[in-house]
C-alpha cells in the first residue's frame, strides 16, 4: 500500500478518539462526557506548561501526552473499574505495536520511542506528561463539580496522590479553591 495511503488510514483511526468518551465520566451519570480527543487536548497544553515550569523538554512532553492515548481507538478508554477485570496495559501494548506495524516504518518507530514507555516514569519529560494526565482528569472533575457532580470529587482526591512534580502539586492546591468559570468571570466587563 502506498505510504501516504497507509497514514491517511492512520488520521481516519485517530479521529476514532473524537468518538470514545471518557467512561469514568460515563459511569458517574455525565451526560456527553469530553471525549478521549478532548481530555488529550487539554493534556497537551498542561504537559507543555509544566515541563516549561519544571525546565524540561516541552515538546517532548507535550508529544508524548498527545500520543500516548492512540491505543484507544482499537481497545477503547477502559476506566479504574474495568481494569480491574481486563489487563488494560497489556491490551493496549498489543494495540500499539499493530498500529506500529500498519503505518511507514519510520514513523512508527518515532512514535514508539516516544510513548511506549507512558506510566513508567523513565524521563522527566514522561513524569510530566503522565501528571499532565492527571492533572487534566481532575480539571475535567472540578468542571463536572461545578456543573453538579459532586461524586467527581473522588476523581480529584485519587488523581492529586498520583502526581510527582511541584507544579503540579501547586495546580492541585489551587484546583479546590477555585471554580472553573473563574477564567470567563474575571474577562466580562459589564458598564453601564
Amino acid at each position: 500500500m502506498d505510504k501516504h495511503k497507509q497514514l491517511l488510514n492512520f488520521f481516519f483511526e485517530v479521529g476514532q478518539l473524537k468518538r470514545i468518551p471518557r467512561s469514568g465520566w460515563v459511569a458517574l451519570g455525565v451526560k456527553n462526557p469530553e471525549s478521549v480527543a478532548d481530555h488529550t487536548a487539554r493534556s497537551v497544553f498542561i504537559s507543555f506548561v509544566i515541563a516549561k515550569l519544571e525546565g524540561a523538554d516541552p515538546y517532548k512532553a507535550s508529544l508524548i501526552n498527545a500520543f500516548h492515548e492512540l491505543p484507544e481507538t482499537r481497545v477503547g478508554d477502559i476506566n479504574r473499574v474495568g481494569s480491574r477485570y481486563l489487563n488494560k496495559d497489556e491490551a493496549e501494548e498489543k494495540a500499539l505495536k499493530d498500529q506500529l506495524n500498519y503505518i511507514p516504518e519510520d514513523i512508527g518507530a518515532e512514535f514508539k520511542k516516544l510513548i511506549s514507555d507512558f506510566g513508567k516514569d523513565t524521563s522527566k519529560e514522561q513524569i510530566i506528561a503522565r501528571d499532565a494526565d492527571y492533572l487534566e482528569c481532575a480539571i475535567q472533575g472540578k468542571e463536572y463539580i461545578d456543573q453538579g457532580f459532586s461524586y467527581a470529587q473522588n476523581w480529584i482526591d485519587n488523581s492529586r496522590k498520583c502526581v510527582k512534580t511541584k507544579t503540579s502539586k501547586k495546580f492541585f492546591d489551587l484546583l479546590n479553591k477555585s471554580n472553573s468559570q473563574d477564567w470567563f468571570n474575571t474577562l466580562k466587563k459589564i458598564k453601564r
